[in-house]
């Protein structure tokens, strides 16, 4: 078992406070002054005692390997009437004295050390703790490591991994002939590529260490450490790319193509997750009816927003200004005919379409119209060729024909459709008295409630109000 302190020496900075410890000749002092004695003959065993030669407990330092790069310690101290009870091994000084660490940590983290010299109420009161049996735990843990490296092994056997000179990696031995993939070497770094040329892992370590630092294309980060085999030289090694081509088919990476297969896979899964939190609806059940009067029942099919498959994506490409909106202006179904057979029928915005749909549980229905108001996005439109202003809005109140709808995805955008009117207007996030002055405008046919919109009597971003026009439209 190696114990890993230089290390530690490396990393911890060199303490300003505190006693200074010394220990000559079995006597512990603290700046000076005798505090307790230690017998420290035996390595890894410390017995402690009083300066009146009292026995008070005993120290044994315990270690086990879980791998090259994995290990666990731990002190096991006895008390004078034979309890035990075990504490984690920890550096709290700059020391290359095991003794003097141990006495730092027993004396500044447990108290039961001090300038006075063994405190043995502490004593009692440190070996009445109940605490977490350490030796079990790292046991289990090190059982746990040698099962799942065996299991690797056992995987790695299967696969019979051989990776020649020029980097190609066989199965089935040195004469093997099922090529898997490719390992190359620059700059420190071995890389490892499938036979579609998609990168399964990379390895990155220098030439004075043995531990190194590998990557995969899932993310997965780990270390492994064969001592010298493991330090780089400087060109290629097949001894070494051999070491990472079998980590990584011990971790479940197989090569060949699987990488492909897998990103498929996720893609599929991200799409599956994002058709789940978009606003879109897919394969529900539905019917459409057309401009005249035709409708079609079955499954249907309209999509409002760009999917983001990517969660760290930012905005999506349709809600940039430089991009046609093709988004809520066409929705599908499949139906049977009047034959029984099955067929599918898409519809666009401009014709006027109606249709609703079940979403989760609640029918919701849309028209599709044009609308005034929505200068912006008109000339947007325009600008790159996409003419067709109309889209399918969700109808979200009705009154004797005239409606309040709302546009899918976009929160507080709202369109008033009255029946009487072809188009639809728009209330977006223009100033309150510029919309009311242009809606005004438009119900100009309707002199009580267009004045009422002059005078600013409709607060417009409140959809009671919208409701409250719907409602008073052309009433007096």
């Amino acid at each position: 078992m190696k114990r890993i302190i230089l290390v530690l020496l490396i990393t911890l900075p060199l303490l300003s406070f505190g006693q200074k410890i010394k220990v000559k000749k079995g006597i512990i002092t603290f700046d000076g002054t005798a505090v307790a004695k230690v017998d420290d003959d035996t390595r890894d065993f410390w017995k402690f005692s009083t300066l009146k030669d009292e026995k008070a407990f005993n120290v044994s330092f315990k270690g086990m390997s879980a791998s090259n790069l994995e290990g666990f310690q731990w002190l096991e101290l006895t008390s004078a009437d034979g309890k035990k009870t075990e504490i984690p091994y920890e550096v709290l000084m700059t020391s290359f004295s095991v003794t003097k660490l141990v006495i730092k940590l027993l004396s500044e983290k447990y108290e039961l050390i001090t300038t006075n010299g063994i405190d043995m109420a502490k004593v009692n009161e440190f070996f009445a703790v109940e605490r977490e049996v350490l030796s079990d735990k790292y046991a289990k843990a090190v059982v746990s490591a040698k099962a799942d490296e065996a299991e690797r092994q056992k995987t790695v056997g299967k696969y019979d991994p051989f990776v020649k000179d020029d980097g190609t990696i066989l199965f089935g031995g040195s004469r093997g002939t099922k090529i898997a993939g490719r390992v190359s070497y620059s700059q420190n770094t071995y890389t490892v590529k499938d036979l579609d040329g998609i990168t399964i892992g990379t390895a990155k370590g220098c030439s004075t260490c043995t531990d190194v630092d590998a990557t995969t294309y899932t993310d997965e980060e780990f270390k492994f450490d064969y001592g010298s085999r493991t330090m780089m030289t400087g060109r290629f090694s097949r001894s070494f790319a051999q070491i990472f081509v079998e980590e990584l088919l011990g971790r479940g990476y197989q090569l060949q193509h699987e990488a492909k297969a897998y990103k498929a896979k996720l893609h599929n899964e991200r799409v599956k997750v994002a058709k789940e939190n978009s606003i879109n609806l897919y394969g529900v059940e539905g019917s459409i009816t057309d401009e005249d009067g035709k409708t079609y029942k079955g499954t249907v099919y309209a999509i409002f927003e760009k999917l983001e498959i990517n969660p760290a994506q930012q905005q999506s490409d349709y809600a940039e200004m430089n991009t046609i909106d093709k988004f809520g202006k066409f929705v599908s179904v499949k139906y049977m005919n009047e034959k029984n057979r099955p067929r599918t029928k898409k519809f666009a915005a401009k014709n006027k379409v109606k249709f609703c749909a079940d979403d989760k549980g609640t029918e919701k229905c849309f028209m599709g119209m044009k609308t005034k108001g929505n200068a912006l996005k008109k000339m947007s439109n325009a600008s790159n060729f996409g003419f067709d202003n109309s889209y399918f809005y969700e109808i979200i109140y009705e009154n004797n024909g005239h409606m309040v709808l709302s546009k899918p995805g976009e929160e507080g955008t709202y369109v008033l459709k009255f029946s009487d009117k072809k188009e639809g207007f728009m209330i977006d996030g223009r100033k309150n008295e510029k919309v009311s002055g242009k809606l005004a405008k438009y119900i100009d046919n309707c002199k009580s409630l267009a004045e009422d919109l002059k005078n600013g009597e409709f607060d417009l971003s409140n959809f009671d109000n919208l409701k409250l026009i719907v409602d008073e439209y052309c009433k007096n």
